[in-house]
């Protein structure tokens, strides 16, 4: 009896699983789904109280000793409760893996759409600085040619830089403070010593992820907000990164007044701090504000980094 009635309800809940996945489209709803679980158990539980009764009969204590509808009513029951069971659980389970494939697929789309959009923001630094460093190097090619080819080497090898990080939206810190210095170098030699700057940073910030590019737009505004604003004969640029645990501190100071409101606007601010956001959400800081008589942004990054 009992190796009969399993195998007749291993076959029945067979049939409902295919026709499950050829009829049900995932994850369905419970209003739906459960008045058909309840039908569908109660018409297991006759086909198993139609195969009980059958063997009972026939085989083992004969047709003259048919069970009254009392100890039918019991069975029934017991088989349709051990179905809408086995339904109730696999609806569920079949339910919650398609609703966290559903969900998979989801971030899946998300994270392409962010790297696509991290790859535009990443395009729009390129050509900006290329065009800012070619007018830099036009404007000295005739009167200062020494100048102008030491400033096509810096370019170049700038350039290159870039070049080789079409890859991961990433960098360690070290490289990124060794572009910004070659930077401030060209515009050093472009304004004929106009500028004196520093960089410093600790040995152990040097192996932090940052996103590619990062610093570029803050070093830029220092260079052209410090000499338009700055009233000194010569304007210092001071570049330094620390890291405290596991935040990363990086500060851009320039002499000069800041204008009211100047810290929102302008599109390289804008573009840091979407980049920040995709790549440490929550996990970041970037402020811009009067301190004294200079211009300091300061730009906090925590671990681990995303996208990368």
């Amino acid at each position: 009896m009992t190796a009969i009635l399993d195998t007749s309800g291993f076959l029945l809940t067979c049939g409902v699983h295919l026709a499950a996945r050829h009829w049900l489209v995932w994850p369905v709803s419970a209003v739906k789904v459960v008045p058909l679980t309840v039908v569908l158990a109660f018409a297991g539980g006759l086909l198993q109280l139609a195969v009980s009764r059958t063997i009972l009969v026939h085989v083992l204590i004969g047709a003259e000793d048919q069970p009254t509808v009392y100890w039918s009513l019991i069975p029934l029951i017991y088989y349709t409760a051990i179905f809408l069971g086995w339904s109730l659980a696999y609806l569920w389970l079949t339910t919650d893996y398609a609703a966290r494939a559903e969900r998979e697929r989801g971030r899946e789309a998300q994270s392409t759409a962010v790297r696509a959009e991290l790859q535009q923001l990443r395009t729009q630094l390129d050509p900006h600085f290329l065009f800012n460093a070619l007018t830099a190097v036009t404007a000295d090619i005739h009167d200062r040619p020494d100048i102008a080819l030491e400033m096509t080497h810096r370019i170049a090898g700038y350039l290159r830089y870039l070049l080789d990080r079409q890859g991961p939206p990433v960098s360690l810190l070290a490289e990124e403070i060794e572009a910004v210095s070659a930077y401030l170098r060209i515009q050093q030699l472009r304004y004929d010593r106009l500028i004196e700057f520093t960089v410093t940073m600790d040995e152990q910030a040097g192996r932090f992820q940052v996103p590619h590019l990062i610093l570029q737009g803050l070093v830029e505004n220092a260079v052209k907000h410090g000499l338009r604003l700055s009233t000194p004969s010569r304007l210092r640029i001071e570049v330094r990164a620390m890291l405290d645990r596991d935040q990363l501190v990086v500060t851009v100071a320039n002499q000069g007044q800041m204008l009211p409101g100047s810290d929102r606007k302008g599109l390289g601010l804008a573009n840091i701090r979407r980049r920040l956001q995709l790549h440490f959400p929550q996990r970041h800081s970037l402020t811009v504000g009067q301190e004294g008589e200079l211009v300091v942004a300061r730009l906090t990054m925590q671990e681990p980094i995303h996208f990368a």
